[in-house]
């Protein structure tokens, strides 16, 4: 079970710390995390799946 920091999916995300502590304050969409200590975790293999899910994929123009 390998995780990832709040710094790891900041990186990936191209935000800043702040913006992803205000977003989970918020309540607005971020990757599940769950906290150990004063860290805040993020399942790797959880984190890839919900960065899929955000992906809508595009409308095929050739099924038209």
């Amino acid at each position: 079970m390998e995780t990832m920091t709040l710094e790891d999916v900041c990186n990936v995300l191209k935000i800043t710390k702040a913006t992803a502590r205000n977003r989970l304050s918020q309540g607005l969409p971020m990757p599940p995390s769950f906290k150990v200590g004063r860290s805040r975790l993020f399942l790797k293999t959880e984190f890839y799946l919900w960065i899929a899910q955000q992906v809508k994929p595009k409308a095929d123009p050739s099924q038209h």
